[in-house]
């Protein structure tokens, strides 16, 4: 497939939500230790080294709803603000280098407090190389001595990147120049995408999704702190509960994944065509079974896409109200993309970057005959294929071309160690479609971005 195509179908297929098979892990029994003198914390505001103003006190109450848990008996967070507010007039971390920790503990009324730095909490938006970032450092003062009781810090960072050499490379300059720094880092999942738009896009809906749910960078944060306090000496208190984290704080590898993914040998060429696409996954390690199906239409350079996830997802609860049914059409003789809501009647709009994306290069791809089958009716030449990508990756797989539809590939098989992937076309007509299928329809309200599509309750 050209790379526009390849583009196009993946701008809309990011927005979708991705299949997980959630691993058990057993965890350790974490006890109490009725020989730490340290019984009442209170955790304080944190300094804000980042652009995010809401970052510091999304964090600080995660930390702080996870210290039972280590057998402290935690100051609520608003009677801790509110005493600082009226009594010294303290209202941001920065301003706690004004007093000391002992003044704190007898203001407080606590054995210790702890201390807080966000150094990063960030979306790194760039479509060549998206990266979520949460980085932090606390530390535990005992109010009595002024003592530092315990201290630690960790960045983590998960990566999306898009197929070609550029992503790659700025994700390798990025992990050099972060290795020098104080706290380090740790990549808990890195993934490709093969379309700049793709990625650029997905990322965009992403972060304005966990604004609404409240929930920032919640999957780096959870495990920014887990490993935090991994090393948090614990409390006195009495008791046994389950640890949030494994002892050796492994890196944690990104579950099996089942994606919409178009393979790069699709050769849609000069054609014009409609058809349906149906892609039909199972997951190995449990046989679970997932299928998509998009309606495509293209007419010269234009592109449309249409697909119904509550087909597929709504079982496992994954499509939110009103995302169900989405409607991509992309259109590079104005320079810009839409993804439609029909149970909305809303748009966004999107401008096309397609200087950066041309610069990307197509795969290297081989294939040989290997026979002849008849697939849904057509007559078709069977072939093995090999494509390797640009960083060195390889996928193998069969595919067949249909020898009275233009060769057009009207079925895949590809494979790799979670899942198999079988993707066939119906359904296929060659020849122009109407131009009415690559405008916006009538009726339609242009959203101002996705956070207003979020936000609307008509569904």
């Amino acid at each position: 497939m050209k790379m526009n195509n390849i583009r196009y179908i993946l701008l809309f297929i990011s927005l979708i939500i991705v299949v997980s098979l959630n691993a058990c892990v057993p965890m350790p029994v974490r006890q109490g230790n009725p020989n730490n003198p340290i019984r009442t914390v209170a955790v304080l505001p944190m300094v804000n080294q980042t652009n995010d103003v809401e970052g510091p006190q999304y964090v600080r109450t995660e930390l702080d709803k996870r210290l039972p848990g280590y057998f402290y008996a935690n100051k609520p967070l608003k009677d801790t603000d509110q005493l600082l507010r009226d009594q010294m007039g303290v209202t941001l971390g920065a301003q706690l280098d004004m007093t000391t920790p002992q003044k704190l503990g007898e203001l407080l009324g606590v054995d210790a407090v702890i201390y807080g730095t966000l150094m990063n909490f960030d979306t790194q938006i760039s479509g060549l190389l998206n990266v979520k970032r949460a980085r932090a450092k606390f530390k535990m003062v005992n109010t009595k001595t002024g003592e530092t009781i315990w201290q630690n810090g960790i960045g983590i960072k998960s990566e999306t990147k898009s197929g070609g050499l550029i992503g790659s490379a700025l994700s390798a300059a990025g992990s050099i120049k972060e290795s020098k720094e104080e706290i380090q880092w740790v990549t808990i999942e890195s993934k490709s995408e093969d379309s700049i738009g793709g990625a650029l896009f997905g990322a965009i809906a992403e972060k304005a999704v966990s604004k609404v749910l409240k929930a920032p960078l919640k999957v780096e944060t959870d495990e920014m702190i887990n490993r935090i306090l991994a090393t948090l000496p614990v409390g006195p208190g009495t008791g046994q509960v389950v640890a949030s984290v494994p002892p050796k704080l492994p890196v944690t590898p990104p579950a099996p994944q089942v994606e919409f993914h178009i393979p790069a040998f699709f050769e849609f060429g000069k054609r014009d065509f409609t058809a349906i696409m149906i892609m039909t996954s199972v997951i190995k390690s449990n046989n679970e079974k997932t299928v998509f199906d998009a309606k495509l239409a293209k007419l010269g350079e234009k592109f449309r896409n249409e697909i119904d996830m509550t087909k597929a997802l709504s079982a496992k609860g994954n499509v939110p109200p009103g995302f169900g049914r989405n409607i991509f059409i992309g259109r590079p003789d104005k320079k810009l993309s839409y993804i439609l809501y029909p149970d909305k009647n809303k748009y966004i709009e999107q401008a096309e970057t397609k200087g950066i994306e041309e610069k990307e290069e197509m795969p290297k791809i081989e294939k040989n005959k290997i026979g002849t089958e008849t697939v849904d009716g057509h007559p078709c030449d069977k072939y093995s294929v090999k494509i390797t990508y640009k960083e060195g990756k390889s996928e193998s797989g069969l595919f067949w071309e249909a020898t009275d539809l233009d060769r057009f590939i009207i079925k895949s098989e590809f494979e790799n160690a979670d899942a198999k992937t079988v993707i066939e076309m119906k359904n296929v007509k060659l020849g122009s479609p109407s131009i009415t299928l690559f405008e916006v329809p009538q009726g339609y309200t242009k959203a101002s971005g996705m956070m207003e599509i979020m936000m609307d309750e008509k569904h």
